[in-house]
């Protein structure tokens, strides 16, 4: 094993090239939790997405939470709570400090809960809020993970912003993507529902955030993983997913071990690009239902866009402070050709950006609350899917982290010369199963 310094130089550096800094190694951050929050399903969402996100960008957490089992639907119940959630942290970081204790003077603190401290941080429903306590959000009683998990990356994407020295600000829904709460009553996720077969082309930082949101809520789907690419060092730190243990396997393998260790049934991993994949062309009709997107290597949107493509969802990451999610949706929506056109290629930035080097040259980078953020938008559309009334904000939305946090819904248009304007919308219809 590399030593410390040499190992976190190298998962630390794409936060360093993106932004300049990583977080105070010597501050500790503590995470706090009304008792009656962390036994309920949100705050557990919160609790373990905000040790996954932060226990990534510094190596001193601290968990100020009561030893409650984990309930249903997350895919660990009845494990402990910090137990877990400590046995994860040294996972992914095997030289951090990590433990359990209250808060001591100079810590930075985040309080998960509607009250309990001056300023809170609570995700309930749709809706996820940061400010003075008591929080304005009522207790969700459909079990959605979302607010839960928005309200936590965002928690932690304000400490970053503010380098320790403020507290989190923000009130905004993730079923229209405005500020303010979703409204009352609130469209709740139905209990039991499945979300078919989903194809993800790119399991990188985005795709494996998209994996894993979706997997806190339901395990109803089948999966098939397509990605080239094996795991390094700097992916450690933007991935909810990759381990320390991971370093050198392939994405989708180790991607494919987390969705079939939490109860995915069909789990299908393809090592190769998706201009390699036969089974890409060659799929039946009306398969997937949706295709995650989340790679933008090898000229990948011309690929899908020529295969006549089912419903597109997923979410990218931009060079200022920004997380999105796109949809296209066929026959309705602009197709991703159109936002990133070819042969004037445009990366994607499904999980990064092209940042300058001092040598002229470029690298992918981003902020590891960004990958997450991306993945979390994307997973909060495709369950969204069944809902009556959807979709219930426009095919973009952009999520800004500075100056403020920010959501703004910006609709994609159609380019005139693009692919989509040009293929047969018979066999298109055809291979989706769609009547005329």
């Amino acid at each position: 094993m590399k030593d410390e310094a040499e190992w976190r130089a190298q998962r630390d550096s794409r936060s360093l090239r993106y932004a300049g800094r990583v977080l105070d190694p010597d501050r500790w951050i503590v995470l706090r939790a009304q008792p009656a929050y962390a036994s309920r399903y949100e705050g557990q969402v919160a609790l373990l997405v905000a040790a996954n996100l932060l226990g990534r960008m510094t190596p001193a957490v601290a968990l100020d939470i009561p030893a409650v089992p984990m309930i249903e639907p997350l895919p660990w119940a009845g494990r402990d709570l910090p137990f877990w959630i400590l046995e994860q942290l040294a996972a992914a970081d095997p030289f951090g400090r990590f433990t359990r204790r209250s808060a001591k003077d100079g810590d930075y603190v985040i309080h998960f809960g509607r009250d309990g401290a001056a300023e809170v941080v609570h995700g309930s429903g749709w809706d996820f809020y940061a400010g003075p306590a008591p929080s304005p959000l009522a207790d969700d009683k459909t079990r959605n993970p979302i607010g839960a998990a928005m309200a936590a990356i965002l928690a932690a994407a304000e400490a970053f912003r503010g380098n320790l020295q403020q507290t989190p600000k923000f009130l905004i829904n993730a079923l229209t993507w405005r500020a303010g709460m979703a409204g009352t009553p609130a469209i709740g996720l139905p209990a039991a529902s499945t979300l078919g077969a989903l194809w993800f082309v790119g399991l990188g930082s985005v795709g494996t955030a998209v994996a894993y949101f979706l997997s806190l809520f339901t395990r109803d789907f089948s999966a098939r993983l397509i990605d080239m690419d094996k795991i390094k060092i700097h992916n450690l730190d933007r991935s909810p997913l990759f381990l320390n243990r991971d370093i050198g396997q392939d994405k989708v393998a180790v991607a494919g071990e987390y969705l079939a260790g939490t109860g995915v049934k069909t789990v299908e991993s393809e090592p190769v690009a998706l201009d390699e994949y036969r089974g890409w062309l060659e799929r039946p009709v009306g398969v997937p239902d949706v295709l995650i997107s989340a790679a933008n290597e090898r000229n990948v949107r011309a690929v899908i866009e020529n295969g006549f493509p089912p419903l597109q969802i997923y979410g990218t990451t931009g060079r200022n402070w920004q997380a999105a999610v796109i949809r296209h949706n066929p026959f309705e929506d602009p197709c991703s050709c159109c936002l990133f056109p070819e042969p004037a290629h445009a990366p994607t930035a499904c999980g990064t950006a092209p940042v300058a080097q001092e040598n002229g040259g470029e690298i992918d980078a981003a902020l590891p609350f960004l990958s997450f953020a991306a993945g979390a938008m994307a997973a909060a559309e495709i369950l969204k899917r069944s809902l009556e009334g959807y979709p219930f904000s426009p095919n973009r939305v952009v999520l800004n982290t500075r100056p403020q946090i920010r959501s703004v819904p910006a609709s994609l248009s159609l380019r005139p010369a693009c692919i989509c304007q040009h293929r047969s919308v018979a066999v298109h219809r055809q291979m989706l199963r769609v009547d005329s």
